[in-house]
């Protein structure tokens, strides 16, 4: 079988690798997707007993994982990880989050003799897949070498389920080999035992995100030049076409509320110039935040600011008032609200979000985010969220109240661990 993923991934590399070389967020760690990995490392690896492999694709995954490490070290004192990524965003965030003793990496590509010899480096005891990162060749060889794995937080969107139905010729087999499965609903516990898991290896645990902290630290963001007497709607990681359409909404809300001050974060950094020149078109004034941070700036009444750092969001949406939730004013998917929400923030979608269905369906039905069709009901419920502190108070009371309510997904994980 690895011979045919081999050969699926060589087709695919013909027309993927050019943009993995010449785009410059693929660059880093390019060697090390290759196993190929400096002096230094390489003894590290092969001196140093690593128990545990963490693989997180990005920001939002590393960080969704830190609650889940610290339990593990709790439990086991001395614990040495090996944590692995694939964007560099994520790699910089997991050395942040790493231990002194443990091994940040960047994952190997899918292909047998990449991956058998990093195993072989390596030679974790649990490998443990946050969400739904299902690479064939790499959980075969893991499962052949005695290496228990383990999927946790899994999830498998509206969008995904049928891509996967479609391949299940590729996917079953890998999924019935996987020694346990750490699913967040009811329906993602379905759909993958649908695919081809063991449902007596398919578990509920809930969503581990619940159990994240939030950092507050105004004063880390209080040189950034915002005008602390006005209220900032933040929309994050939004997409092409949703910042024409809330830079509109935010014109006609200016006129109401002169105070109101107006954030980007688009989702992917090489459109920040695109949405800088659309909204200079629209008589808006743009700036960018790596263009304020550590300056002297006097309050800034009148701008738009975009967030063009990567890896921060989070640290942004405390400074918020309102929260926009990007990918949904269009047929994205959206992105997670559980972020905004444990830093109580009032939270608004568009009716994309079908990505995060189960969570959405939670924050509507107790009544923690506000879902909108299109601009038109989005200027409505923002000029109605700005009017109405106590509406918005209330949306924000409600979603740390959804929050809190639904933690505890670590310590089910951590326990079934301990049972494999």
């Amino acid at each position: 079988m690895s011979l045919v993923f081999n050969c699926i991934y060589l087709i695919l590399a013909v027309f993927y690798l050019p943009a993995l070389i010449l785009k410059g967020k693929h660059r880093s760690g390019f060697l090390q997707r290759f196993g190929i990995y400096s002096s230094d490392l390489k003894q590290r690896m092969a001196k140093e007993k690593f128990s545990i492999w963490l693989h997180a694709v990005s920001v939002g995954e590393i960080k969704a994982a830190v609650p889940l490490i610290k339990q593990l070290r709790e439990k086991n004192p001395g614990l040495k990880l090996i944590i692995s990524t694939i964007t560099p965003t994520g790699n910089k965030i997991a050395q942040d989050t790493a231990a002194k003793e443990d091994l940040v990496i960047y994952f190997p590509f899918d292909l047998s003799w990449i991956v058998n010899q990093v195993f072989s480096l390596l030679a974790p005891q649990l490998l443990l897949i946050m969400e739904t990162e299902l690479w064939p060749n790499a959980i075969n060889l893991a499962i052949r070498k005695n290496i228990k794995t383990v999927i946790i937080n899994g999830r498998i969107s509206d969008k995904a389920f049928p891509r996967y139905k479609i391949a299940a010729f590729i996917f079953q087999p890998i999924i019935k080999k996987i020694n346990l499965l750490c699913m967040q609903t009811e329906l993602d516990a379905q759909r993958i035992i649908e695919l081809g898991a063991d449902k007596q290896r398919v578990h509920v645990v809930g969503n581990i995100k619940f159990d994240q902290t939030a950092k507050i630290d105004k004063h880390a963001l209080s040189d950034i030049g915002l005008n602390k007497s006005g209220r900032l709607i933040l929309a994050g990681s939004t997409h092409d076409n949703e910042e024409y359409q809330i830079a509109k909404v935010f014109k006609k809300l200016k006129q109401q509320f002169p105070d109101i001050q107006l954030m980007f974060a688009p989702r992917h950094l090489q459109r920040v110039n695109h949405v800088r020149e659309m909204l200079e078109a629209e008589g808006l004034s743009a700036v960018l935040i790596s263009q304020l941070k550590n300056k002297d700036q006097t309050a800034i009444k009148d701008q738009v600011f975009i967030l063009d750092i990567m890896g921060v969001l989070t640290d942004y949406y405390q400074l918020a008032d309102i929260v926009f939730i990007g990918g949904s004013l269009i047929k994205h998917g959206g992105q997670n609200p559980i972020e905004p929400a444990l830093l109580g923030k009032p939270i608004v979608f568009g009716q994309y979000m079908f990505n995060f269905s189960e969570v959405v369906k939670l924050f509507l039905d107790n009544h923690a985010a506000l879902l909108v069709n299109d601009s038109e009901e989005l200027f409505t419920c923002l000029r109605d969220l700005l009017s109405n502190k106590a509406k918005s108070d209330s949306l924000a009371k409600n979603a740390n109240e959804v929050i809190s309510r639904n933690k505890g997904s670590v310590g089910r994980i951590v326990s079934l661990l301990s049972n494999i």
